[in-house]
């Protein structure tokens, strides 16, 4: 998650070019390798039983190597020692800078440092960005009330970020929220749940933004804004709701989840309370979010 977050900083300054950039988060993604690949590689599952997993995380807020666990498919030290090869193999994107030549170490020692001062990172948020620690990160970015809405909306958007990388094979950037105004651009996306609470939520696209949420999540190749893109985003909020709603049962809180919308150019603001952004590859979508206890 470092990566996104550096990557656009060095973008944004000029210190390295679109084309630059895109090489740099090609090559290192060349070099990172899934937890499920690495267990086959190992002769630890098969590929029906990764399969297995990866159809599981779609129901459920858990980790691969959670589940694998429990359904007998690993053990918790051959689980250790996969994730000690995982991190071994993740090639960081100062190191790609530095072997394609991009920057020199001096150069890069200084495009860090600035990058700290200017995006006001503590020395914590700082070292969760490193770590990719997703639940920290939130919570660290964002300010919530305390008490039980607080948490719940650290729990919606935490999942939100897992989620996209769980089904999007995205690596979201969090970014500070925006205020709430009057009027949205873009394709806006909404599902209700209603019951103990009441939840509202939606998504603010752009085409392209769109186009390619549809296209990671249907693993299709979509070039257009048509019914089966829409449909196809639309699925995935509801397939993120609805888990955030079995995380929510498990609580004792029921909700019903009540059919999507899908508007364009639209008013969303008048009874939301935070507007988030988050920066995708194919893009930046707003989230909406309101609850009401």
């Amino acid at each position: 998650m470092f990566t996104q977050y550096f990557g656009q900083y060095l973008f944004n300054k000029g210190i390295i070019t679109a084309s630059q950039l895109c090489d740099l988060l090609a090559y290192e993604q060349s070099v990172r390798v899934k937890l499920g690949v690495l267990a086959i590689n190992a002769g630890l599952m098969t590929a029906a039983q990764v399969e297995e997993v990866h159809e599981l995380q779609r129901t459920m807020d858990r980790r691969f190597g959670e589940i694998a666990i429990d359904k007998g498919f690993l053990t918790q030290p051959e689980l250790d020692s996969l994730l000690g090869q995982q991190a071994s193999r993740h090639l960081s994107l100062s190191q790609a800078i530095i072997d394609k030549g991009y920057l020199t170490l001096n150069q890069l020692e200084a495009a860090l440092e600035k990058f700290k001062q200017e995006t006001r990172l503590s020395e914590e948020q700082f070292q969760a960005l490193q770590r990719a620690d997703i639940d920290q990160i939130v919570r660290l970015f964002l300010k919530f009330p305390e008490g039980e809405s607080g948490s719940l909306y650290y729990d919606y958007v935490t999942l939100l970020l897992k989620n996209i990388v769980r089904f999007l094979n995205e690596r979201p950037v969090l970014s500070w929220p925006l205020p709430i105004t009057k009027k949205t651009e873009g394709w806006l996306i909404t599902q209700q749940a209603i019951g103990d609470i009441t939840l509202c939520s939606g998504l603010v696209l752009s085409d392209a933004t769109l186009v390619g949420v549809a296209s990671r999540f249907s693993q299709e190749d979509l070039t257009q804004v048509d019914e089966f893109a829409k449909d196809s985003v639309a699925e995935f909020l509801n397939l993120h709701n609805g888990i955030f709603l079995i995380n929510l049962s498990d609580k004792g809180c029921e909700l019903d989840l009540q059919p999507q919308t899908i508007e364009p150019n639209t008013n969303f603001t008048q009874h939301n309370d935070y507007r988030i952004p988050i920066d995708l590859s194919c893009g930046r979508l707003e989230v909406f979010i309101s609850l009401f206890l």
